[in-house]
């Protein structure tokens, strides 16, 4: 994000409006511009064992959405009176996101610096919202975003512009287009709290009007797929902005975008919610015992060398382009000793989890497993996989080795990983541990989901991993 120096008149100017208009708010005078709240981007490189997590961990806010998020015509949308309702929280709360302005900004008219005098001061302008967006345009702009900032709670208010622009297709357009973005955000941060609003009320100023009673429609609807999203894992939370919204006072002229006021009342309510989840209200039932499921990948029954895409019914997969992923019952010459019911050495089973690249980007095609196995404090946590290396002339190919790497999450946390640690020989599996001893552990990870991830970590096309015996202990 960038930064105004401070000899700038607009940066004076911002400096002289927020202590103006600031005193008597609980915003302290910094005597700097762009304070945003204290950052601490928390970054685990991929080596073996990660110990006690940092002194601060704040929680991660995305706020994902239309221009209702975004913020139009001089306005910063419902996203700065929350911040500043959420401001005695800003030690451990942290707004994120690859964007960071509003829509057209200028930095003088937009945003209106008479209304929102401390935007470039004491504001989080960080978010992932787009003017004018529908539900399913935004799904492919959200990995690498949501892979960047590990959001630990997402706000999603979107499906305006699908019924405006779709009329009643619009409607399931947003319902299934809201399940996609939950769904993707999932497979990158899969312990993510999701508050989920419904749509303000349209009224006449622009031709959106025309399809105004569809919102009534999908604001019906949405509820039920809320609740259908809702995971002890992942929570998925409704909450209700178009009661609290009035059309005669709270939008501006085109009857579509909430104005000051109508902002403030959005931001009422979201605000319950994201306390709630802030201190943990929505985070699963404490389950210390550990249930990890089909850790060899063996549920399938695969026969002799077959190999199968079906998607594994306890494990997530995130899809990439020109990367296979499978289970595979391995030939004899792939794997010695494989044969019939035979077990590759360093494996377990005869069934193994199958990533090839045939050109793809492999660095956010994870499989991964959420489990209900909750962080304790003062534990040691090991978890440990068999890494296979293909040896030449097998049924499938891919015999270069693929790479790898292994995570341990306490809820969107990386806590522990190991990457290409170990090289197998042609034809054998070997193991890789790691480690993450929880003594000290941060209050905002304990109690979270555990979550263990796999990956292949090279690009070059026809390279090859195999992984199994996937184990995890606490002590």
């Amino acid at each position: 994000m960038p930064s105004l120096s401070l000899t700038s008149p607009l940066c004076q100017w911002a400096l002289l409006g927020a202590l103006a208009l600031g005193l008597g708010s609980g915003v302290p005078a910094y005597g700097q511009a762009h304070v945003p709240p204290a950052r601490a981007k928390i970054f685990v490189p991929g080596f073996h064992t990660y110990a006690a997590p940092l002194p601060s961990l704040p929680t991660k806010v995305m706020c994902i959405g239309d221009s209702n998020t975004h913020g139009v015509q001089g306005h910063t949308s419902y996203r700065y009176p929350l911040w500043f309702q959420l401001y005695q929280q800003r030690a451990v709360l942290d707004f994120v996101g690859t964007r960071f302005t509003v829509h057209n900004e200028n930095g003088v008219t937009i945003p209106d610096l008479n209304q929102y005098s401390r935007y470039y001061t004491y504001f989080d302008r960080d978010h992932q919202a787009y003017n004018g967006i529908r539900s399913d345009q935004i799904v492919p702009l959200l990995g690498q975003a949501v892979s960047l900032t590990r959001p630990d709670i997402v706000l999603l208010m979107i499906g305006t512009n699908d019924i405006g622009q779709l009329g009643s297709g619009g409607v399931n357009n947003a319902l299934h287009g809201i399940m996609d973005i939950v769904h993707s955000i999932r497979l990158q941060a899969p312990a993510t709290t999701f508050l989920i609003a419904n749509l303000p009320p349209i009224g006449p100023g622009t031709a959106f009007f025309n399809n105004a009673a569809h919102i009534n429609t999908f604001n019906n609807q949405l509820p039920g797929v809320v609740a259908n999203l809702d995971d002890p894992l992942s929570r998925a939370v409704f909450v209700d902005v178009h009661a609290v919204l009035d059309l005669q006072t709270d939008f501006l002229p085109d009857g579509l975008h909430p104005n000051f006021v109508g902002q403030a009342k959005v931001a009422n309510a979201f605000y319950p919610a994201v306390i709630s989840a802030i201190s943990g209200s929505y985070r699963p039932m404490h389950l210390a015992s550990v249930q990890l499921l089909d850790s060899s990948f063996e549920s399938l029954g695969l026969a002799d060398q077959a190999h199968s895409q079906q998607e594994l019914t306890d494990w997530l997969y995130h899809t990439e382009p020109n990367l296979l992923r499978g289970v595979w019952n391995p030939d004899n010459v792939t794997y010695p000793g494989a044969l019939g019911a035979g077990t590759p050495t360093g494996a377990e089973g005869d069934e193994v989890l199958a990533l090839e690249n045939i050109g793809g980007d492999p660095a956010r095609a994870w499989i991964t497993q959420i489990m209900p196995t909750t962080l304790e404090r003062d534990k040691l946590y090991t978890v440990s996989v068999a890494i296979g290396h293909r040896a030449p002339g097998g049924s499938r190919g891919f015999s270069n080795f693929g790479g790898y790497e292994i995570q341990l999450l306490a809820g969107n946390r990386i806590i522990a990983s190991s990457s290409n640690q170990v090289t197998p020989q042609p034809g054998t599996f070997e193991t890789d541990t790691i480690v993450f001893d929880s003594t000290g552990a941060h209050q905002s990870i304990e109690g979270t989901a555990l979550s263990i991830r796999l990956r292949q970590t090279y690009q070059q096309y026809g390279v090859g991993t195999d992984f199994d015996d996937v184990r995890l202990s606490v002590q």
